[in-house]
């Protein structure tokens, strides 16, 4: 006769809960299922803090592309397997209705999307939690901006920061579902003027704008992109030729005061057969992705993702056993995130 003895009938649940705090975000899922104590403790602000901020989580690389006039997503799993191992994540409903979604950033675990969408006649931000397949919609008020997104790691609060004035902003917190007024109060460097090109930094905690200073050593500045690499800002300066650029990386994460460091440059000449490229996201090791957009066969364009060895000044081909044939106008867009409990116990989340 076979007996089924569970966990919590001989082991204290001071002991279950060290246990369950080791177990990955998608079994978690599961083990709400269990009972009511479980879940309870699972839900609860307190273990979903815990979990996002002291356990190692899988990462992945978030790509969104157009396949037949249709947005589509894949998730890679971001460890030595990669690429190997991806699959197509489950979709929020209200994300399929965003035309052309912008991923704006990811954050603990969270993906922010925004784009219009036709059938409600509105602007939308949708914040994602790919792992466990949660998402929460909020409108956005008049004409966007600027927008930027990430979670507090005191209060692990999600936030959006929408710039809509030269010197006025908005923060929208998930925990309000409110947008509130907040003045940038910027001490601009001296000769600063807001038709400069600069960088404007925002502290998640205390809620304080500020102006990263550009070295002189980097040129072009019309010619500038931001990126996330390690969970440090980088920031991409492409030449005025387009055969070239320069990645540069903040010393210290979240001191405007700090300069940037050049850590590489990945030069285009390789690419001679390649109509446009650009460099889309990073993996974990810091290895830059490129988008590639190649003449093909029969009059189409091949956009690839290669993964670039900085060392080695080469690359692979992350799409080589199934390029995708997609429209001349068509493009990746890429984000990094970490499998995380955020949204779990949000009451305005949505399942799908």
């Amino acid at each position: 006769m076979k007996i089924q003895v569970k966990m919590s009938d001989n082991i204290p649940f001071e002991l279950q809960v060290e246990i369950i705090k080791r177990v990955p975000v998608k079994s978690l899922v599961q083990f709400r299922s269990v009972s009511k104590q479980w879940k309870s403790l699972i839900d609860s602000s307190e273990f979903i803090t815990h979990h996002t901020l002291k356990q190692s989580q899988l990462h992945h690389l978030l790509v969104r592309y157009t396949k037949r006039s249709e947005i589509k997503y894949i998730s890679i799993v971001d460890d030595d397997s990669f690429p190997r191992h991806k699959f197509s994540p489950t979709v929020s409903p209200t994300a399929k209705l965003l035309t052309h979604p912008r991923m704006i950033a990811s954050s603990h675990g969270l993906v922010c999307l925004c784009g219009f969408a036709y059938d409600l006649k509105k602007h939308l931000i949708v914040v994602w939690n790919p792992s466990i397949r949660k998402s929460v919609e909020i409108e956005l008020p008049n004409k966007l901006n600027a927008l930027g997104f990430g979670v507090c790691p005191k209060t692990m609060d999600p936030k959006i920061v929408r710039i809509t004035r030269r010197t006025n902003a908005q923060v929208y917190t998930l925990s309000s579902g409110a947008w509130r007024r907040v003045s940038m109060n910027l001490r601009v460097p001296p000769g600063f003027t807001f038709c400069s090109y600069q960088l404007i930094s925002f502290d998640l905690t205390n809620e304080e704008f500020g102006v990263i200073e550009l070295q002189d050593s980097i040129e072009d500045p019309e010619h500038l992109c931001i990126s996330k690499r390690k969970e440090s800002l980088v920031v991409l300066n492409y030449d005025k030729s387009d055969v070239a650029c320069v990645v540069w990386m903040m010393t210290k994460n979240g001191d405007p005061k700090s300069l940037l460091t050049k850590l590489f440059t990945v030069s285009f000449n390789a690419f001679h057969d390649s109509v446009y490229h650009k460099i889309v996201g990073f993996r974990k090791n810091g290895e830059p992705i490129i988008e590639r957009l190649c003449s093909g066969d029969g009059g189409f364009r091949v956009t690839t993702l290669e993964v670039y060895e900085p060392c080695m000044e080469n690359s692979n081909d992350l799409w080589t056993n199934t390029p995708f044939m997609i429209k001349c106008d068509s493009f990746f867009m890429t984000t990094s995130y970490t499998e995380s409990l955020l949204l779990l116990n949000h009451p305005d989340s949505i399942i799908h």
